[in-house]
């Protein structure tokens, strides 16, 4: 767990010249430096940042997140992290981790013997209490990261790839002159969680929820009032959250590919007409929140469209642009979302990591649509 004292050191023979490390308190603005510095490449490059503590979400209930890091001559040069909570798994609770935060610095480009070294010790921190499973995602359009992360190089753990993920940013600024309303009154958290976890046995990674951590969450801006319900005789068909995770966490727009960047205008001025989001100016932190703590009763999906709108309302009423949801390719809920709502996709690939004898593996799991809570990745 981060900002404990175990020992920071590997073994000189595994490490070579560049040591790694359990991250501290210590290491703080080294690593928000490095995620400033080194955007995820694609067709729009990305910071996913951590201002201005990167440890804000540090020690939540229920939660054991493990932070590594390398450094040469003083500077941080890797940073990667694991996240260990109670996902579903085939219809029951498993201790899951995932693997995330991955940054390689510019200067080190191409050493790749770093990222394996990185990856030992993970499996060292990890050996004596080992997750269920392990899983990652990769932006479908980074091709450097999956070109290294699938061929199963010696001392590496396997990628096994189980399936496509969509993002959806939705503008909301149509939604402004629909009141968002309050609904917290008569919100039983009780009822919340268990409508949240009945839901999410019927997914694959879907989180399971405790009393605990929605308390804990209040501190990272998930209060009351940003829940919202559909309901049908008193009873939730369909609930989320609106979370606004940018006082600790950013998504920063570093740069369009060269034929982006030139259609970038046209691109803007035809999202205006039609409703479709604009892409960002460079430099600008994406003004968003997540569509969190999802749930929609499967004999009831037509509450999916109203639940949205309540949503987009309520971002709209407190100055957020868009709205930022996920769902599996596969997920017969997206092509709802597709339906009603003008939005920009993007795409990423859903992985099991394992290493030999320790996680399980993709045969495991069953057929199950996935459903990983986008706002803990």
């Amino acid at each position: 767990m981060e900002g404990t004292t175990l020992d920071r050191k590997l073994m000189t023979a595994r490490t070579g010249r560049i040591p790694f490390a359990l991250a501290t308190q210590a290491d703080d603005a080294d690593i928000r430096r490095l995620l400033r510095e080194n955007p995820m490449p694609g067709q729009i490059a990305l910071t996913l940042e951590r201002e201005p503590d990167y440890f804000a979400d540090a020690g939540l209930p229920g939660t054991v997140k493990q932070t590594i890091v390398a450094n040469e001559g003083g500077r941080v040069v890797c940073v990667g992290s694991c996240a260990t909570r109670e996902r579903f798994v085939n219809g029951q609770p498993y201790h899951v981790g995932y693997l995330g935060g991955l940054r390689l610095d510019a200067r080190v480009t191409g050493r790749y013997d770093i990222l394996r070294r990185g990856y030992e010790f993970f499996r060292e921190l990890q050996t004596d209490n080992p997750a269920d499973f392990y899983f990652t995602s990769i932006a479908a359009d980074n091709a450097p990261a999956r070109k290294f992360l699938e061929r199963g190089l010696p001392g590496m753990p396997a990628y096994e790839f189980i399936g496509e993920f969509v993002t959806a940013v939705l503008p909301v600024k149509n939604y402004a002159s629909i009141r968002a309303g309050l609904e917290t009154d008569n919100l039983d958290f009780n009822e919340l969680l268990e409508c949240l976890n009945k839901h999410g046995r019927d997914y694959q990674l879907a989180a399971r929820w405790s009393a605990r951590e929605l308390s804990a969450l209040q501190s990272l801006n998930l209060k009351a009032d940003n829940f919202r319900v559909v309901r049908d005789g008193g009873r939730i068909l369909a609930c989320a959250a609106l979370w606004d995770q940018r006082t600790f966490k950013q998504t920063v727009i570093r740069s369009y590919a060269p034929w982006l960047a030139t259609a970038r205008p046209v691109v803007n001025f035809a999202a205006g007409i039609i409703g479709t989001p604009r892409l960002p100016s460079v430099g600008s932190t994406l003004a968003h929140a997540f569509l969190s703590h999802f749930a929609v009763m499967p004999e009831k999906m037509d509450a999916l469209h109203e639940l949205v709108v309540k949503l987009c309302a309520l971002a709209a009423e407190r100055g957020i642009e868009f709205l930022t949801l996920g769902f599996a390719a596969n997920d017969p809920r997206l092509a709802i979302i597709r339906a009603h709502f003008k939005r920009r996709e993007y795409r990423s690939r859903i992985y099991i990591v394992r290493w030999p004898n320790m996680g399980g593996a993709a045969h495991q799991l069953n057929d199950r649509v996935l459903q990983p809570e986008l706002a803990l990745l």
